[in-house]
């Protein structure tokens, strides 16, 4: 017996610290992530959103003496459907560079117990080896983790390759074979939301097929983007010329394709390199991609060695503007060999 006090999300480490001290026995938090987070707290805690928030507040009014429990928490295994976006996720478009699609990949997130360097909560004199953690800081570990074991697999890959491995072999798919939904209402993603999809380690370790980019390339990038040559000096520590005239930030030879000024007809090109076993074929398929047709030249690729690189064209032409306005469109552009699937989601917009 005893108080559990109403609060709303803020600091609510220290909240459950400082009502401890006073005697409370319990805490309800209310806040619009309350679907999505777990907190590090110091008292028996119930998490509840907007909605339910307005519920206990009715009920608060008219009780002179309400009564509350809050049930010991339950582990739920074989959670369907999962993944789903978190709704704290960054998400695109991307404002700096709006023809590389935001984000890549997504990888967990949200609520992930991990070690934690010995530190001295100031407040509360506590020590924590243990904590919980949600966002970009837990999601990054993991997509480190899974690259560092690529690179023991592949020990001659580049970044940009081990990058494509990943990208070029996520899912957009949920453990029940649906489109991967966004919390906390289950509304439908796109490749802003989730980018090429969420990471898989195994398939990653054999992609069939890699985009890979060197340092020439990215100071095409960077030359590209508007970088001015003594600004490249400073990264590279030697002074470099761009290339006139441009190369368009379409066609870096990224594992996604994304176009933002779509006037017209437009050419994106690409190269990719075969990591496999013995002589294959591949063919290319474009999905979802309403709006425009798409032609793939060539659309077969036959492969005979490993580290063979091919070229393809990929030439996108509207006919549909939706009547002059400006408009998004997503797609996938997939290679196939019967063994393997190479995607990459596709962004255009129309203007």
């Amino acid at each position: 017996m005893g108080k559990i006090v109403v609060c709303n999300i803020d600091a609510q480490i220290w909240q459950s610290f400082f009502l401890k001290q006073a005697g409370a026995v319990g805490m309800i938090l209310i806040g619009p992530l309350a679907t999505d987070n777990g907190f590090n707290l110091f008292l028996p805690t119930a998490l509840i959103g907007r909605r339910e928030a307005k519920e206990l507040k009715a009920y608060l009014k008219i009780k002179r003496d309400p009564i509350a429990e809050i049930f010991s928490t339950m582990t739920v295994l074989n959670t369907r459907p999962a993944p789903k976006m978190a709704e704290f996720s960054s998400m695109g478009p991307n404002i700096i560079t709006p023809d590389i699609i935001k984000p890549d990949i997504t990888a967990p997130g949200v609520n992930i117990l991990a070690a934690w360097p010995p530190r001295q909560i100031t407040v509360t004199k506590e020590n924590f080896d243990y904590y919980i953690i949600s966002g970009t800081s837990m999601a990054c570990p993991h997509a480190s983790a899974i690259a560092a074991i690529i690179k023991s697999y592949h020990t001659s890959w580049s970044p940009s390759a081990i990058k494509s491995a990943m990208m070029t072999t996520a899912t957009m798919l949920d453990n029940i074979g649906r489109p991967i939904l966004k919390n906390p209402n289950g509304s439908p993603t796109t490749a802003f939301d989730y980018g090429s999809g969420h990471v898989n380690l195994v398939a990653a370790l054999d992609p069939g097929l890699i985009y890979d980019f060197d340092s020439n390339d990215l100071i095409d990038y960077l030359c590209g983007i508007g970088a001015r040559p003594e600004q490249i000096q400073q990264l590279l520590g030697v002074f470099v010329t761009c290339n006139y005239p441009l190369i368009p930030i379409y066609n870096l030879n990224y594992p996604s394709i994304g176009v933002t000024n779509l006037v017209g007809s437009i050419s994106v090109h690409r190269t990719v390199t075969y990591y496999g076993k013995g002589p294959t074929m591949y063919f290319a398929n474009v999905e979802h991609l309403e709006g425009v047709n798409v032609v793939v030249t060539p659309h077969e690729l036959m492969f005979k060695n490993y580290g063979e690189k091919m070229s393809f064209r990929v030439d996108f032409v509207p006919h549909d503007n939706r009547n002059g306005s400006s408009m998004l469109v997503f797609g996938d552009l997939i290679w196939e060999n019967g063994i393997h699937r190479v995607r990459s989601p596709i962004v255009l917009k129309f203007v």
